[in-house]
């Protein structure tokens, strides 16, 4: 019994992993056309889907935690209380269910417990982890931007000149506003990823979690940044 016990569980955080690693690879699916962009547009690029990775283990990450954690809490609870391999497995479906939405089959302090597993530490480090990706991207994207505004202009002055033909002029708007929007679209996805995990503080804040101050403030703070960076990227008329 024991064996099938520990299969059981070893069987759900396969099963979680691997929605990890379908969804990761689902956001990596949108990323942009390349064609047109120089090196560093490129890289932009590649930075802002890492930022929006790295924001999406905020919530996957310990969600997932939180759900296997709660699985084997609610076996455990069912069998320190005598139960056999049916109450395990029922223990183990309601402390699944307590780690992913709070639930209260199994016992408020089993969902405690399981959001003390997602509490500060682990989420004020991720959301640093957050803030220093998005370090890079807003001095990347400050450096792109100077760049594509430089030569946008010397290709307007070039076209009124008629020393290049206005398609070379037009090819390059189009590369670079696709660039602006790919990044305002990664952007947007890991403001919204903040979002999640403010909700999340707010959600154990009210089960009666404290400590929370810390990350509440950092994530507040990611979020306020991530739509300042979002909103100053423009797109270039024709």
């Amino acid at each position: 019994m024991k064996t099938y016990f520990v299969g059981f569980l070893v069987a759900c955080f396969t099963f979680l992993s691997a929605c990890t690693e379908e969804s990761m690879q689902v956001a990596n699916s949108g990323a942009g056309s390349s064609a047109g962009k120089t090196a560093a547009e490129k890289q932009l690029e590649t930075q802002a889907r890492s930022l929006n990775q790295v924001s999406q283990n905020i919530i996957v990450k310990n969600t997932i935690e939180g759900a296997a954690i709660g699985a084997a809490a609610g076996c455990g609870i069912a069998l320190i209380l005598g139960g056999d391999s049916s109450d395990c497995l029922r223990g183990a479906a309601v402390g699944g269910v307590a780690g992913g939405i709070g639930g209260n089959a199994v016992g408020r302090e089993a969902a405690a417990k399981n959001e003390q597993i997602v509490k500060t530490a682990e989420v004020v480090r991720n959301l640093s982890q957050v803030s220093k990706r998005l370090n890079g991207v807003e001095s990347q994207l400050a450096a792109v931007v100077r760049s594509q505004n430089a030569e946008i202009r010397s290709l307007r002055r070039q076209v009124a000149a008629k020393q290049v033909p206005k398609a070379r002029l037009d090819a390059r708007v189009r590369a670079i506003n696709s660039n602006r929007r790919a990044v305002r679209s990664e952007l947007a996805k890991s403001e919204n990823n903040v979002v999640k995990a403010s909700n999340q503080l707010n959600s154990a804040r009210s089960k009666g979690q404290g400590g929370l101050g810390t990350a509440q403030k950092a994530a507040a703070s990611n979020k306020a940044r991530l739509a300042k960076v979002r909103g100053s990227i423009k797109l270039i008329d024709a």
